[in-house]
């Protein structure tokens, strides 16, 4: 076996949430990410997936800031390098936080499995859905004939009143 096919089996999935300081401005993300990709890229990792979640509240004070730029990068890298990543991300004075989490990679059984639960959850909510508007009209149906009976009575008794006033 090749040295190079070795590192392909070595590779995990991985999945970093990093949290960036809103000291900075939009613009001036980008070096930011790209240094983050760059470095992902420069230790032997392959990038699957970036998000932007952006800027959100943070939960309680980091660093005495409390607001920060949300990024979220999927990859996958060796086990080595992922020791170097993690050093140089709590060595970043622009990044407050960051959680790197190993991520199973789904078969493509799983994923025609979880589409399938999907549906029939989405089928049953839509059943559901439609039951309780057919109860809401039944109800809407049966307060209307229980206020009419309702002033009927009413009407009978205010009539009768009248009658004996007579």
């Amino acid at each position: 076996m090749t040295e190079e096919t070795n590192n392909e089996n070595n590779l995990q999935r991985y999945e970093l949430v990093y949290l960036i300081s809103n000291k900075f401005s939009e613009d001036e993300l980008e070096p930011i990410t790209s240094s983050v990709v760059k470095l992902i890229k420069d230790n032997g990792g392959k990038i699957i997936l970036e998000e932007d979640w952006g800027k959100k509240k943070l939960a309680y004070p980091i660093k005495k800031f409390f607001n920060a730029y949300y990024r979220l990068v999927e990859f996958d890298l060796g086990g080595k390098e992922l020791d170097k990543l993690d050093k140089h991300l709590r060595l970043a004075d622009e990044i407050l936080r960051h959680l790197i989490v190993k991520k199973k990679v789904k078969t493509e059984e799983e994923i025609e499995q979880e589409k399938k639960i999907a549906k029939k959850i989405a089928e049953r909510q839509e059943k559901e859905e439609v039951e309780q508007e057919e109860k809401k009209e039944e109800t809407k149906k049966d307060r209307g004939k229980a206020s009419m009976e309702e002033l009927d009575q009413k009407l009978d008794k205010i009539l009768d009143e009248t009658e004996n006033l007579i």
